[in-house]
């Protein structure tokens, strides 16, 4: 797990969370930005999920990786699943589960660096 990846999926997170947190303040439904975000979301999280198994076959990381790959390939279903509930909700609550993912998505990532790091097992 790499500091740089695990920032940057954690800002595009908190920020896909606020731009949906204004979509639902505003009354309007899920769109297209919206599914982009969350794509560029998921991408980075592939990138997470390549790199965290490429080092943990290298002999990096958690002592008991188990916890961590359990968090890691949590968190690369979590986008799909909102954007899937967002899809299908075309009401003002389509775009508070995109925020409610997103900011799970941020707090998993948190998550799984304490337990690469030791201090969270």
């Amino acid at each position: 797990m790499t500091n740089v990846l695990a920032a940057a999926i954690i800002a595009v997170a908190l920020l896909a969370a606020a731009h949906a947190l204004v979509t639902t303040v505003r009354d309007r439904a899920m769109g297209l930005p919206h599914l982009i975000v969350l794509g560029v979301l998921e991408v980075l999280l592939v990138a997470q999920v390549v790199v965290g198994f490429v080092k943990i076959a290298g002999d990096e990381g958690p002592e008991s990786p188990a916890t961590f790959i359990g968090y890691m390939l949590g968190a690369l279903l979590v986008p799909l699943a909102g954007a899937g509930w967002g899809v299908l909700e075309r009401s003002r609550y389509g775009p508070g589960v995109i925020v409610v993912a997103c900011l799970a998505v941020a707090v998993m990532v948190v998550r799984m660096r304490q337990i690469w790091d030791g201090t969270g097992v």
